[in-house]
């Protein structure tokens, strides 16, 4: 047999590999939105700790200013951390003051997490912000669940991978912490946010009907795949991979034919 042929079993096992398979099924990830309920807003005596592990309130926290709020998984590797720094840069845009004219709150759904994790996500992400401006929260297992539970906010979490299926959305809050307003966690427009937290300084509370589905999550297990974004990165790699092999299957062929 001609050394280039040997070529042809490694091509068909990289064609034919099979991706991993997902922990959670399409029914549990069918269950993951955000959702607020009508009147929705954190429970006013939850228990919260910050960054700097000092024990607050969710008014305290929140200043007595229009708020956006975010719940991320403080040690996500996938698209926690995109969330809250395109959070940070529309916000840089919006020509509003943290501290002074909002406040942005982080709130942790790991139960695992604490201060630390809080502290490290704050610095990556909104290193140069206000402490009284931007204050990333975390809370035990059962006030996690009561603050999931108040905002109509829906997360299932994956044993196998430790990591979490949930909602990727800002949740834009009235002074006194009413929900206002549900936006992308994704496709964040600066005018639009902007509206909505000076709707939300005036107190005014927008339509809620609507669920946002779009979720932070490793795998699709509709498919059995991994999501849409990793799958592209993953395709662009297999393809390059596929054709620089069978260009040097052609080149061995050539050369042998040659010989």
């Amino acid at each position: 047999m001609r050394r280039g042929l040997l070529l042809f079993p490694a091509l068909l096992a990289l064609l034919g590999a099979s991706p991993a398979q997902a922990a959670l099924t399409q029914a549990t990830l069918s269950e993951v939105a955000l959702a607020p309920p009508p009147g929705a807003r954190l429970p006013a005596d939850l228990a919260l700790h910050d960054a700097a592990g000092h024990a607050t309130t969710p008014a305290q926290a929140q200043g007595k200013r229009p708020a956006v709020l975010v719940l991320a998984d403080y040690t996500c590797t996938v698209l926690c951390g995109t969330e809250l720094g395109l959070a940070g840069a529309a916000l840089e845009k919006v020509k509003l003051r943290a501290g002074k004219d909002y406040t942005f709150l982080a709130l942790g759904i790991d139960p695992k997490d604490g201060p630390a994790e809080a502290a490290a996500m704050k610095a990556a992400h909104f290193p140069d912000a206000p402490a009284e401006g931007v204050r990333f929260l975390v809370a035990d297992a059962s006030g996690i669940e009561r603050a999931e539970a108040a905002l109509g906010y829906t997360a299932r979490y994956d044993a196998e991978t430790d990591s979490y299926a949930h909602p990727l959305g800002l949740l834009v809050l009235t002074a006194d912490g009413a929900v206002s307003r549900v936006l992308s966690g994704l496709e964040i427009d600066p005018p639009t946010l902007r509206l909505a937290l000076v709707e939300a300084g005036k107190g005014q509370v927008g339509s809620l009907g609507e669920q946002l589905r779009l979720f932070c999550y490793g795998f699709d297990a509709a498919r059995g795949i991994y999501n849409a974004w990793v799958e592209r990165v993953l395709t662009i790699g297999t393809t390059t991979t596929v054709l620089l092999l069978g260009g040097f299957l052609v080149w061995a062929l050539w050369r042998e034919r040659r010989a």
